[in-house]
């Protein structure tokens, strides 16, 4: 007499169950492909960036925007800000930089020059004292700018991402800083033509395309490069 109530009770559980799994992966499915397509449109915005189309980096933002209200609304904002949106903050900075409002991008990293995102920071002093060779056409005063007092931010720079990051990660940095010390390669890079505002300031030497050595100023603090020791000094080889 006992065997139909537990036959109903296993099928009520199995119900159950199931209709947890699919709750389960319905939800589950949702929260992948929201991660999923934030991802790719933060590639985009990447993409946008790297070729400067600040009509890109600008819709890319308004949807990066929307993912981060997304995640307002389902609560968990504390999580998307660890994992997804902790470098939303430099996202806007490099938005920023394409329209080359340069004493903007100064007033948003001026706090957080630690951090090793803020490189813009130097990159913007840089081409204020390019601007100021173009309007005048006299380059001692920008010139001397660039190989001290943003020199100091390149070095810092440097630091910084050798903190973070691994030694070839950082060749942007060491060859920005290696070429404020040299006055030809700092002459030069003021005296070139307009471009897109990129991190990687003046032009590409022939031989670094090839692979070769980028300028090679002292490291920061004189050290002695020690090849089995990343950051110690002037870049070997391009990546």
């Amino acid at each position: 007499m006992t065997v139909k109530p537990v036959r109903k009770r296993s099928w009520i559980k199995l119900i159950l169950k199931l209709s947890f799994l699919a709750i389960f992966t319905a939800l589950t499915s949702a929260v992948i492909f929201t991660v999923v397509n934030f991802c790719e449109h933060a590639d985009r915005f990447i993409l946008y960036l790297k070729i400067g189309d600040s009509d890109g980096t600008k819709r890319e933002l308004e949807k990066l925007h929307y993912f981060y209200a997304l995640s307002e609304k389902w609560k968990v904002q504390w999580l998307a800000d660890r994992y997804l949106f902790n470098d939303a903050y430099f996202y806007q900075v490099a938005d920023i930089s394409l329209i080359e409002d340069w004493e903007k991008v100064k007033e948003a990293l001026k706090d957080r020059l630690d951090d090793p995102r803020s490189y813009p920071y130097g990159i913007a002093k840089f081409r204020q004292a390019q601007a100021k060779y173009r309007a005048t056409h006299k380059i001692e005063a920008p010139l001397n700018f660039v190989m001290t007092e943003v020199r100091e931010d390149f070095e810092r720079d440097l630091r910084n991402c050798l903190k973070a990051s691994e030694y070839l990660k950082c060749w942007d940095r060491v060859f920005n800083y290696d070429l404020a010390g040299n006055k030809k390669d700092a002459e030069e890079a003021l005296r070139q033509p307009k471009m897109p505002p990129e991190y990687i300031l003046g032009p590409l030497k022939k031989k670094l395309l090839l692979g070769g050595e980028p300028p090679t100023g002292k490291p920061p603090g004189g050290e002695k490069l020690d090849e089995k020791k990343p950051g110690s000094g002037g870049l070997r080889k391009r990546p």
